[in-house]
Formats: C-alpha cells, sequence, structure tokens
C-alpha cells in the first residue's frame, strides 16, 4: 500500500533573489521599502513573496516569516 501514501515532495532550496526577499520581509520592512532596497518594483517583491509561500504551502505571512526564523534567514 506504499503507492496510496501522500507524496512529501521536498520543496526546491530558495534562489538567492527570493532568499533576500525573505530576509527584508521578516525583518520587517514593506514591500515598497524591499523594493527601493533590491532596486526591484515592489510588484516583483510581491511576486517573490508569493511564489515562494505557494511552493511552501503557507497561507500567511506570519508562516513566511516563522520560517525565515527558523531557517536563519534572519534573526529575531
Amino acid at each position: 500500500m506504499i503507492g496510496n501514501l501522500p507524496s512529501r515532495r521536498r520543496p526546491k532550496p530558495l534562489t538567492p533573489r527570493q532568499r533576500e526577499v525573505v530576509q527584508l520581509l521578516a525583518e520587517g520592512k514593506t514591500l515598497r521599502e524591499a523594493a527601493a532596497v533590491l532596486n526591484i518594483t515592489p510588484r516583483t517583491i510581491a511576486f517573490h513573496k508569493y511564489k515562494v509561500m505557494r511552493e511552501l504551502g503557507f497561507k500567511t505571512s506570519a508562516e513566511l516569516i516563522r520560517f525565515a526564523v527558523k531557517r536563519q534567514i534572519v534573526v529575531e
């Protein structure tokens, strides 16, 4: 019955840009502030944020921040 077990695929590692975005957001920066730091648009920041959230199965920004702290992407 192993074929009936739910598949647990390992999420892809974050790209360097996704990591930067998650770090800035976890540090409390707004989309606009993070965009200014990285010299990209707030919409691009939002795209990276929601792509990461979708890939990791997160529904809230709080879950994303918790992930960043646990993975030491940002220190509390």
